[in-house]
């Protein structure tokens, strides 16, 4: 009798396990799943939002590098339309200049269609394409689309490497985008940039750079993410998008997330890639329609 009734709890425990097991399965989801989608959706949404800006910053960098050619100007109103671009000087040598580009407190439309408010503040030490300038980019009330830009980054020029191509540093401290639906992702990095076309002329939409580097932040879940750039990036001005390259995200223990720009075609999709399970998505400047 002793024996079955042990027999019976034997039983019991083991099927019991088995089930905690096969729950356990169940809770561990393999392949591509709509979540992943969205957090790559995300990530290149925070992707192309501080390129937007930076974007902003080289355009009023470069319209003011030709007023100073050799440092000839102290201050200047460059536009007074939106947005507004001054460049002032905060003591009695010609450097370092504070660029402000203002968008205004109401929303102001720009390139594609774009609107934006509030202020880039740069402050820069020399000339861009002097070796050692560095560029302090600081936001104060800044929106793209209804989007909430936080966030420092600093620009520091390293000069030529050995593709004789200049180089910079950038570092990003304190990143954080909040949607209008209260969604906050956040992100921190630093990277490498290097200028690999348009040096030699004064055109800055036929400028081409190669970005590298990792990042790491939290997404729209509050999950801790890595971010690191398989393949160069390839950023040109006269492209809205990313236009090649790959990056992984990281998100704790989970099967990594890839997501591919493509072989170097300018347009505004991308490709998914988990478990060997790929899908394409739309690169955009606004927020997803519904919250995942």
């Amino acid at each position: 009798m002793k024996t079955r009734r042990i027999i019976y709890i034997l039983s019991l425990v083991l099927a019991t396990s088995f089930f905690f097991v096969a729950c356990q399965k169940d809770d561990v989801k393999t392949g591509l799943t709509d979540d992943d989608v969205a957090k790559a959706e995300d990530d290149a949404l925070t992707e192309a939002v501080f390129d937007d800006i930076m974007n902003s910053v080289d355009n009023a960098v470069s319209i003011i590098d030709n007023l100073i050619w050799g440092g000839g100007l102290k201050s200047a109103t460059v536009s007074d339309t939106c947005p507004s671009v001054t460049v002032d000087h905060p003591d009695s040598t010609w450097w370092p200049k504070v660029i402000t580009i203002d968008y205004g407190d109401t929303e102001c439309e720009g390139f594609y269609g774009q609107t934006r408010k509030g202020k880039i503040i740069i402050t820069i030490t020399g000339r861009y394409r002097t070796p050692g300038s560095v560029k302090t980019v600081k936001l104060e009330n800044y929106y793209i689309n209804g989007i909430h830009v936080e966030g420092t980054k600093t620009v520091t020029n390293n000069g030529r490497n050995n593709n004789d191509n200049l180089t910079f540093t950038i570092e990003l401290v304190n990143g954080r985008i909040t949607t209008p639906d209260t969604i906050v992702i956040t992100r921190e990095f630093t990277r490498t940039r290097e200028w690999v076309a348009g040096d030699d002329t004064w055109n800055r939409w036929d400028d081409v750079y190669f970005i590298t580097g990792s990042a790491s932040g939290t997404n729209f879940k509050g999950e801790s993410y890595t971010r690191t750039i398989l393949t160069a990036l390839e950023w040109a001005t006269s492209c809205r998008f990313i236009k090649s390259g790959s990056i992984e995200i990281q998100v704790g223990e989970k099967s990594p997330i890839v997501i591919d720009y493509g072989d170097g075609v300018c347009d505004n999709k991308a490709t998914v890639t988990k478990d060997g399970e790929t899908r394409e998505i739309l690169l955009k400047l606004k927020q997803r329609v519904k919250p995942r």
